[in-house]
């Protein structure tokens, strides 16, 4: 492997302290490396674009004096520096990332190098491994024997495909994971055949998970390539039907690396639009979103002819772990406080009309109901209700144990894109729905505090916002300087803000031109208060309070301004000091107030988690989520 170069951690370190880390090494630092490596170099040339990988070095074509024809592969800091993030996101989120430790770009040279050799010997067709050794710079290259060149799609014949399979079998049976099975790194040899190369991240005795995760990222990148049909056909020639089928647990995103993910999202994504567009009249299915992954196990059960597998657990944080935490929390810091009212409301219901409490009972399905509707106003394409009222339920539950109601809005993006629509459509649908609900919450308060005779002329909120003016300007100014003069920055403006925006408008104006989708979605904003207030209503009336409906309702109005001010999920605590303190104040004694109050909650708030619990469960066994 030759000599070590500087590049460990004290290095990185002095990168960062002198501005970040030291450029890449130039052709002739990286032709004076090969020299003095041994190797008598004729000519080294940097490799055309379209064969240049982002994140994985800088790939040189070079010639011996003697006519042998070598790749050339160079390593710099900025590469593992890079690296190390992908591995940090990768520890963060998976159970067994199985990732490499820390290493200098030598080091990561030196372990390619070796399991190049290593997978060679099981008999896999893979780059013919030379040496790898330091360049100036904490740098290090890795020269292996030939110039493969990458296949174009078109070019992927069933033999080729059949022929990688056939390696990927040998590295199977020595447990040898490779962790980057894509067809960019499946290269045609000047025999016309297939070669396997970009070991950096391979793993010795790699457990299950991990070669089931490599067997799951080639299908899917080659499906995406030559359709699931095909690729799932070619893969039991070379790998055989019984390791085919240890793949079905790991035919999930969770398994791919991060272009791997990327490719099969665009796909689903152009698949989705091509369906749209196709569409006379769209009308949306839940959990009718393509998807390759999904379609990638139904083709390996039926060319294995086995049984479905349940999906393994790869991800460090579940749906279930996550909300256990979460309702903990809620129990710990916002629940056990309200128990210290629980005597005053059960004396109060003693005494209570148990008809009039039993009135109040349906508030919560009613306003799921106007929540559905709001989500049918904001969406394009036609959704059905049931469904959709089922994840509006899923989001209630979510909406009570984070703060924001940000657990509701992500799983209603979520149903979105599960139904079809591509994520800038969905996030503006999203963003329609808080702003009407924002809107018709302004709308119902000023008709309440006008109707009620309520003047707030000297409540004044002091906002000094001439002291953070120059701070945000400044900000904008900078993001817009780096978004549009520098290449990294217009290129996301390219690749995601504008596609975001133009999905964004595309929805806006399809649910402008749509009278009757207007008209459900007013419907839907302007019900969701008025439902709590009549709920808040018939409480006080079921306790024996005494105050006309147009001050209940800006009462309410009141404190749910004031509660969607704190921080904690819906308002807990907060709606109900304020519900009380308004109530008192309009004149309605302090135990029927508190009472009324605290049995309002009870049945409007808490009566949605045993039920949307039950529906989140539901809808995500359907697939709607």
């Amino acid at each position: 492997g030759g000599p070590r170069a500087g590049g460990g951690p004290g290095a990185w370190a002095g990168g960062l302290w002198g501005g970040g880390p030291p450029p890449p090494p130039t052709a002739r630092a990286v032709a004076d490396a090969l020299v003095a490596c041994g190797i008598p170099l004729a000519a080294l040339r940097q490799a055309p674009a379209h064969r240049q990988l982002g994140g994985e070095g800088m790939l040189y074509d070079a010639e011996s004096t003697e006519g042998a024809r070598l790749n050339v592969r160079v390593l710099a800091a900025e590469d593992r520096n890079r690296d190390l993030f992908f591995r940090l996101a990768r520890r963060l989120l998976l159970r067994h990332p199985a990732d490499p430790g820390d290493q200098t770009a030598l080091g990561a040279a030196e372990h390619e190098l070796l399991m190049l050799v290593l997978a060679g010997r099981t008999g896999a067709r893979v780059a013919e491994p030379v040496i790898a050794y330091p360049v100036t710079g904490s740098s290090a290259l890795l020269v292996t024997i030939g110039q493969d060149a990458p296949l174009p799609d078109e070019e992927w014949t069933d033999a080729l495909l059949g022929a990688a399979w056939t390696s990927v079998a040998r590295l199977q049976e020595h447990r040898l994971a490779h962790r980057a099975l894509r067809p960019e790194h499946i290269l045609l040899a000047p025999d016309g055949r297939p070669r396997l190369t970009a070991f950096a991240r391979a793993q010795l005795n790699a457990p299950p998970e991990v070669l089931g995760a490599d067997l799951a990222e080639l299908l899917a990148t080659t499906a995406v390539r030559v359709g699931p049909s095909r690729a799932t056909a070619c893969a039991p020639a070379g790998l055989g039907p019984t390791a085919l089928a240890t793949a079905l647990p790991y035919l999930q995103p969770l398994a791919l690396v991060g272009p791997a993910r990327r490719e099969v999202a665009r796909y689903d994504q152009a698949r989705a639009r091509e369906a749209a567009q196709g569409a006379r009249r769209r009308t949306l299915r839940p959990g009718g979103r393509p998807n390759l992954m999904h379609d990638l196990a139904e083709e390996v059960r039926t060319a294995c002819d086995a049984p479905a597998a349940k999906p393994a657990q790869l991800a460090r944080f579940t749906w279930k772990s996550v909300l256990g935490l979460l309702g903990a929390f809620l129990v710990l810091h916002l629940v056990l406080p309200q128990l210290a009212n629980a005597p005053a409301a059960l004396d109060a219901l003693r005494d209570a009309d148990w008809w009039w409490l039993l009135a109040v009972v349906p508030v919560t399905f009613v306003s799921q109901a106007f929540s559905t509707c709001l989500q049918l106003g904001s969406v394009p394409g036609r959704l059905p209700f049931w469904p959709t009222y089922q994840v509006q339920f899923g989001s209630s539950f979510l909406n009570r144990i984070t703060p924001g109601n940000v657990g509701g809005m992500a799983l209603n993006l979520r149903y979105l894109q599960k139904t079809g629509i591509e994520t800038g459509a969905a996030t503006a649908s999203i963003g329609v729905q808080s702003l009407a609900g924002a809107v018709s919450n302004a709308v119902v308060a000023a008709v309440f505090f006008a109707a009620a005779g309520q003047h707030h002329g000297g409540v004044h909120l002091d906002l000094p916002a001439g002291k953070y003016a120059l701070p945000v300007i400044a900000l904008v100014l900078a993001a817009g300087g780096l978004l549009g003069l520098t290449p990294p920055g217009r290129r996301f403006l390219r690749e995601k803000v504008w596609p975001f925006l133009r999905a964004a408008g595309t929805t806006l104006t399809g649910i402008a031109s749509d009278p009757a989708k207007l008209a459900i979605g007013v419907v839907g904003a302007l019900g969701l208060p008025l439902v709590q207030i009549v709920g808040l209503a018939l409480s006080l009336h079921a306790l024996g309070g005494d105050l006309p409906f147009v001050q209940v309702g800006a009462a309410y109005m009141v404190a749910r301004l004031l509660a969607n001010a704190a921080p904690v999920p819906g308002g807990l605590g907060a709606l109900e000091a304020g519900l009380i303190a308004a109530l008192t104040a309009l004149g309605v004694p302090a135990g029927p107030a508190t009472s009324a109050v605290l049995v309002y909650r009870l049945l409007t708030f808490w009566l949605n988690v045993p039920l949307g619990g039950l529906a989140l469960g539901f809808v995500r066994r359907r697939g709607y989520v």
